[in-house]
């Protein structure tokens, strides 16, 4: 059902928020999104390893890594899973509403993600090097600021950022499993 909201979403973004909408259906949509998302963001970031493991470029060392050797487990888990989620949802999804009566709405939209995408550059060791591969290499970013950005005009910013939260908790989770073995 996400799926199908999401994509005619995408033709036309208007801040048209849903209404009368349970909050359990809220968290229903929520988890959903969330589990779409991973599965298309880790689909995505499969295929760019592929295509520069094929090419031969060097990504270098993710910045998430380094926060695991140089921070505890619940320090980690405060900067991934509580303080960027509402931090960056602030930044980028919270100035939406400005917009929210404005023609210029789509454009608004859509450049938050993109934005949102780029930030994420950052997180590669060596970004400046990478820049021109930058649309392939953030793009599962983007596509999370577009599940983030629709939530938020849908169901409010605290559910953006009960997403994004959920997001980076089974990221955490993840890269924990495999920076602690």
């Amino acid at each position: 059902m996400i799926l199908k909201h999401l994509w005619s979403y995408s033709k036309s973004p208007k801040y048209d928020p849903y209404r009368a909408i349970s909050t359990d259906l809220k968290i229903k949509v929520v988890l959903s999104a969330v589990g779409w998302n991973l599965l298309f963001g880790i689909g995505l970031a499969v295929v760019t390893e592929g295509v520069f493991h094929v090419l031969e470029v060097d990504m270098g060392k993710h910045r998430t890594v380094d926060m695991f050797s140089k921070y505890t487990l619940p320090q980690v888990f405060l900067m991934m899973v509580v303080l960027a989620p509402v931090i960056e949802e602030f930044l980028f999804r919270g100035p939406l509403i400005f917009f929210r009566r404005s023609s210029f709405f789509p454009w608004v939209f859509y450049l938050s993600c993109v934005i949102f995408g780029m930030v994420h550059l950052g997180n590669f060791e060596d970004s400046s090097n990478l820049l021109p591969w930058a649309p392939l290499l953030v793009a599962p970013q983007i596509l999370m600021g577009f599940f983030l950005g629709f939530l938020r005009v849908k169901l409010g910013l605290v559910y953006a950022i009960l997403m994004h939260a959920c997001h980076n908790g089974v990221l955490f989770f993840l890269v924990s499993l495999t920076e602690l073995t």
